[in-house]
């Protein structure tokens, strides 16, 4: 369960420090010259004040990394989509820094601090082992034109927030569950907690569309491959070096918790049937080849199988609750403004 909507957000932004330019590369460069002729004060080489707080300002370059990650560095959307809706986008943008500004100063102020082992753990489970491990991430990261000293620099900043919030802005706060709750939330949620569920990593070798002597010849490395994963080598670099699934070659084949009926037939047949830790042999769809690799299955569960996890997640809930108000006298404390 996400933290806050100002959590999911900033979860999903990089804002770079405070600093006296911007620090673009060529593409980010192109891409703020093609905005500023539509919105002067995103020019690359401008120092605008888009907002002032009673403690700091924040300024055009200070946003610019948040703004093209947003836009996906698309110089398309900026020539296509009305210049008005993109100032709106802008300013959310502007909105989140200085909030997230505002709730760093304020744990600052708490004394509150995380540890370098906390950063790493925290990466480690929520972005390098998704992503089909460290390197693979890093990879993806280069694609993107940030680094990882970025990155990190980044979580550990939301990672005091999320402390802040626990620890302090909302420590006071009651978020007990009754057990009436519990039952009214399992009752209302049962379709995600009785349908059983398989964790599977595969390789794809395509074979659709294509012509029967190119699908002899794929066969053929697939079955090459199927030997090289069936003994012992990591399954995650061969889906790196074999894997054309798009929506999974890039975390390392990993398809997580699907049901039965989200998979077609073949390939739900031996997620859902072999032991845990099982490589399959050559499993054919209308798609190819596949090589799964079982890594998980759950049976449905029972509301006694799941209390701790739904008395977890409504108490999250209320956390989501009871924090806006906060915030926004936090805000209004700043005397946070607009400036544009």
């Amino acid at each position: 369960m996400k933290r806050t909507l100002l959590i999911m957000a900033l979860a999903t932004m990089m804002f770079v420090g405070c600093s006296d330019k911007a620090d673009l590369t060529p593409d980010q460069v192109e891409f703020f010259t093609t905005m500023g002729e539509k919105i002067p004060y995103m020019k690359p080489d401008s120092s605008v004040v888009l907002a002032t707080t009673t403690s700091f300002e924040i300024k055009n370059y200070d946003i610019m990394e948040s703004v093209y990650q947003g836009m996906r560095g698309d110089i398309s959307i900026i020539e296509s989509v009305d210049p008005a809706r993109i100032e709106s986008f802008i300013m959310q943008v502007v909105t989140l820094k200085a909030q997230q500004d505002i709730l760093l100063e304020e744990a600052k102020k708490e004394g509150v601090t995380v540890t370098k082992d906390s950063i790493d753990a925290f990466m480690e489970k929520n972005l390098f082992a998704p992503n089909g491990g460290k390197d693979a991430f890093i990879e993806q990261l280069k694609l993107q034109q940030v680094d990882l000293d970025f990155v990190r620099e980044d979580t550990r900043k939301n990672m005091l927030i999320m402390k802040y919030i626990d620890e302090v802005a909302l420590l006071s706060a009651d978020f007990s569950v009754t057990d009436d709750e519990v039952v009214d939330y399992y009752n209302n949620n049962k379709e995600q907690y009785s349908q059983e569920t398989a964790t599977v990593r595969h390789i794809l070798f395509l074979t659709q569309g294509k012509a029967a002597e190119e699908v002899d010849s794929i066969k053929t490395l697939a079955a090459e491959v199927v030997k090289k994963a069936q003994a012992g080598e990591d399954f995650v670099s061969l889906v790196a070096a074999y894997s054309e699934d798009p929506g999974s070659n890039t975390n390392g084949g990993l398809y997580t918790d699907f049901p039965r009926g989200r998979m077609v037939q073949s390939f739900e047949d031996a997620s859902f049937t072999l032991p845990i830790g099982t490589i399959t042999d050559l499993v054919e769809t209308p798609y190819g080849y596949h090589i799964i690799k079982i890594e998980d299955c759950k049976a449905g569960k029972t509301l006694e199988d799941v209390r701790s996890e739904v008395i977890a997640t409504l108490k999250e809930q209320k956390k989501e609750t009871a924090f806006p108000p906060v915030l926004d006298s936090l805000v209004a404390k700043y005397e946070f403004t607009l400036t544009l």
